[in-house]
């Protein structure tokens, strides 16, 4: 017989104010808040996990696990520094404490030392399909990209990469509540308010604080990624990571042209719309961006290794095709989910069904659900060409580490 948990958490309003497109590292993974239940008069974001047996995947011993692993690495060494008794996560309970997973962490390099990877995840883990009444169920993808850029205006590049702006306040919300440890929001103060910063539109007036200077489309599909590299002339590359929001809502400049008949649904895609920002110009293309209210600014650092992506909320990292981007209200950091979707290999086609192993270690503000996730590609034109054509449901299974289950009703 399965074996089944019902799930619950409440829903942090601190994280909706906090969510972006791909947010700053804030180190969730870091806090050190007392779990308690939640009271019994609030309705739980509740689904099931049913356990299955790891040979009841198809393909299971021949999906590939070698970038999930690098990650799953990177996120132990992370667990290691941390109290074997806190909660794994604040909000979604079900991934136990951090002693729970800190067997499997110390015994991995001796699995990888022998090559065995998936008998790793057979022997410490159990592997469990979600199940739920929620309609959501779509995997996306994402990637780094790298653009071209000066440190003055000339030719095309005439886009300012925003940095912080002088206005722009920060504020911790941990110092004024223990429970939203970790959690941030970005404003302007008005008279004695912290207001909601001003909208794209509005911004786009001011231009300053510029980082670099880049075509506009680059740096609207780069505000939307939420980091990327930067390419100057001498050849140098930086990394444009996220560093604030405006907490206005996102918009799709997707839908917006397809509701206003600007391009067919086919065209959906960055290429497509990067087709029809080139056709009508630049004028005309920045008042189809300004549907998008939301506003991301960025910090510039050094690339230390350039196989590695841009750090995710966990502050680790991400693992091109090992790391994923998950909804924090219902999954912890640092769990491994093993998906199983039409995976594409090429640009402009969904692919074949293929299993992959990632580790949770991003977030965004438009990955919201139980069953949705985004795929972490890479770093670059061909990442991003494959994480654009990245748009399918899939089955999601969680993987827990064997003490989590013990107390399991």
């Amino acid at each position: 017989m399965a074996t089944r948990r019902r799930l619950g958490g409440l829903i942090c309003v601190a994280a909706l104010l906090a969510s972006c497109e791909r947010p700053a590292p804030e180190c969730p993974v870091c806090e050190t808040v007392e779990v308690t239940p939640p009271p019994e008069d609030v309705s739980p974001q509740a689904f099931d996990l049913s356990q299955i047996a790891f040979s009841d995947v198809p393909d299971w011993r021949t999906t590939p696990v070698e970038p999930s692993v690098s990650a799953l690495t990177a996120h132990c060494e992370r667990l290691a520094s941390r109290d074997p008794e806190e909660a794994l996560s604040e909000r979604a309970a079900y991934g136990g404490t951090v002693g729970d997973w800190l067997p499997a962490c110390e015994i991995l390099p001796r699995y990888i030392e022998v090559g065995e990877l998936h008998r790793f995840f057979e022997d410490y883990f159990y592997l469990y399909a979600i199940e739920t009444e929620e309609e959501t169920n779509r995997l996306t993808g994402y990637y780094e990209p790298e653009i071209d850029v000066s440190t003055r205006p000339r030719g095309e590049l005439t886009q300012p990469i925003p940095g912080r702006p002088d206005d722009l306040i920060q504020v911790d919300l941990g110092q004024f509540d223990p429970s939203l440890q970790g959690r941030r929001v970005w404003g302007r103060v008005d008279g004695q308010t912290l207001d909601l910063y001003y909208a794209r539109e509005d911004i786009q007036r001011r231009n300053e604080n510029a980082l670099a200077y880049a075509h506009p489309t680059d740096v609207f599909f780069l505000q939307i990624q939420g980091s990327g590299r930067l390419r100057f002339p001498d050849g140098t590359l930086k990394r444009a990571g996220f560093s604030a929001h405006n907490h206005r809502p996102f918009g799709s400049l997707a839908n917006h042209l397809i509701r206003t008949g600007e391009i067919a649904r086919s065209e959906a895609g960055m290429e497509g719309i990067r087709d029809w920002m080139e056709r009508v110009g630049v004028e005309r293309a920045q008042e189809a961006m300004n549907v998008n209210p939301r506003y991301v600014w960025f910090g510039l650092s050094d690339i230390t290794n350039p196989n590695e992506g841009p750090p995710g909320a966990a502050a680790i990292p991400l693992t091109p095709m090992g790391s994923m981007a998950v909804d924090l209200n219902h999954h912890p950091l640092g769990v491994p989910f093993l998906i199983r979707a039409p995976i594409p290999t090429e640009p402009g086609r969904a692919g074949d069904v293929q299993n992959l192993v990632l580790i949770a270690q991003d977030t965004g503000g438009a990955i919201q659900g139980v069953r949705r996730g985004d795929i972490f590609f890479g770093s670059g034109d061909e990442a991003g060409a494959l994480a654009g054509s990245m748009n399918q449901p899939g089955e999601f299974f969680i993987m827990l580490p064997q003490p989590v289950d013990r107390d399991a009703e």
